[in-house]
């Protein structure tokens, strides 16, 4: 029997019947497949756009997590598009985990209706840790993604396989015994996501970013994440990989655990300042000229010269 299986008192957003809706991007939503509004920022570029970015954001965040990221892409005649993934931000039932196919088929959906606003220019998917292992996840299923580079921040990959078996096992048994149990981070264990404590305190502030969350909402992320990591091996072609030496969220074990698994067209880039908040953080603008350079011409030199992943040799 599964741990999914198991774990049959989870409350999950269900995936919806197809109906006869009009799926579309505006300037504050995004009308995904099936009727589903969910909350959308756009940054546009001042001049010609010259590429689509399709921004999906981490746990317990939304499409703010691009507010530094997506300005400095427009300089280089990028549209970013990061939607509020369901269950985040301003999109449906708020803090209810997501079914993972349906985070799959809204990404695609994205993806559809920008080539549709845009038949000839790149797309870009751009993910942030839990926001990467959706975009892994797609990538590696049999239609895979319709984008041109995709570029993972951070992406999620401390799934079941790089958690300690105790861990795992409270995590699974708790999901099965009170699925709805609100937890909190423990008072005791001090996580710097970031070095940027500004950003950070008013991100803390902010009413859209989730401060707790259901235990099944963990248990769901966790699976999401080892599925990422299941995926890693099947990375396509033109994707690039940030990583933070800091990175307390997604430890270097669990990062490492998956990054000897890429395919060796997989570029990577380490930051040795970088946290888990890696386009946020105090020298996070170096990341983001990074990112736009490889979205621009996935072969050009990284401005900011960082190496690649120590795991990798690429």
């Amino acid at each position: 029997m599964t741990l999914s299986a198991c774990a049959s008192g989870e409350q999950t957003l269900k995936a919806p019947q197809p109906s006869r809706v009009n799926p579309q991007l505006s300037s504050s939503h995004f009308i995904s497949f099936d009727g589903a509004k969910l909350g959308l920022t756009v940054w546009r570029p001042a001049g010609d756009v010259l590429g689509v970015v399709i921004g999906v954001h981490g746990m317990n965040d939304y499409a703010n997590a691009f507010h530094r990221a997506a300005p400095i892409w427009a300089e280089y005649g990028l549209v970013t598009y990061a939607y509020d993934q369901r269950g985040f931000g301003r999109s449906p039932e708020r803090g209810i985990w997501p079914n993972e196919d349906v985070m799959r088929q809204d990404l695609r959906q994205a993806i559809s209706l920008a080539r549709r606003a845009h038949p000839r220019l790149p797309i870009s998917v751009a993910g942030i840790s839990m926001g990467g292992a959706v975009a892994m996840t797609a990538a590696a299923e049999l239609q895979g993604l319709d984008c041109d580079r995709l570029v993972l921040l951070a992406p999620g990959l401390r799934g079941w396989g790089a958690l300690p078996s105790l861990w795992s096992v409270s995590l699974w048994l708790s999901t099965l015994l009170r699925p709805n149990w609100v937890v909190r981070p423990p008072r005791g264990i001090k996580i710097y996501p970031t070095d940027n404590f500004e950003m950070l305190r008013a991100h803390s502030l902010d009413p859209l970013t989730l401060k707790t969350n259901r235990i099944d909402a963990v248990r769901g992320v966790v699976a999401l994440m080892e599925h990422a990591h299941a995926a890693a091996q099947h990375l396509p072609a033109k994707t690039f990989v940030a990583y933070g030496a800091n990175d307390q969220v997604i430890p270097e074990q669990a990062m490492a655990r998956s990054a000897v698994l890429f395919p060796t067209h997989v570029r990577t880039a380490y930051y040795p300042q970088g946290y888990h908040m890696l386009t946020r953080d105090l020298n996070g603008d170096l990341v983001s000229h990074d990112a736009a350079c490889f979205m621009v011409n996935p072969t050009t030199k990284l401005p900011s010269g960082a190496g690649p992943l120590p795991w990798t040799s690429s």
